[in-house]
């Protein structure tokens, strides 16, 4: 079994981000969908990508891993299911980590499993700042949202 604290977008949050991660320090990976807005060295320990408000140009811009099975692709993200779903088919990937959007998603869309944790700093739609502990236990992968007050 692999936990894993998923952030993204918490745009210049200290405060939110090392909360999650106060709470959180028993996960094997600690993953950001970006936006952080913060360098590396300071987002550690971390592992993210670049996104659209990250100046720090030594993010890449997707990642993919293999964790039980899944290849999981991370990138910042599209307010397009279809765009994400479409990129992850075209790498292989079964499994999509991403941000963007401000708003908490976990879906099954044409065989892909898309996971958004939301925003730690402010969601468009209006609720609490939040993230995601993923969890992956062979095929199974559950998704629980984690509200920040």
């Amino acid at each position: 079994m692999t936990k894993i604290l998923l952030v993204s977008d918490n745009h210049f949050d200290m405060r939110n981000l090392q909360k999650a991660l106060n709470d959180n320090l028993e996960c094997d990976h600690y993953f950001h969908c970006g936006d952080s807005e913060f360098t590396a060295d300071k987002l550690r320990p971390f592992i993210s990508v670049r996104g659209n408000n990250d100046y720090d140009h030594t993010y890449p811009k997707e990642m993919i891993f293999e964790i039980e099975g899944h290849r999981i692709l991370m990138y910042h993200g599209s307010y397009y299911e279809e765009a994400i779903v479409d990129k992850a088919k075209y790498l292989n990937c079964d499994t999509v980590f991403y941000g963007h959007t401000h708003i908490f998603n976990d879906t099954l869309k044409d065989g892909v499993r898309l996971i958004n944790p939301g925003s730690l700093r402010h969601n468009r739609d209006y609720s609490k700042p939040c993230y995601a502990r993923v969890t992956i236990d062979g095929k199974d992968i559950s998704v629980e949202r984690v509200e920040i007050d």
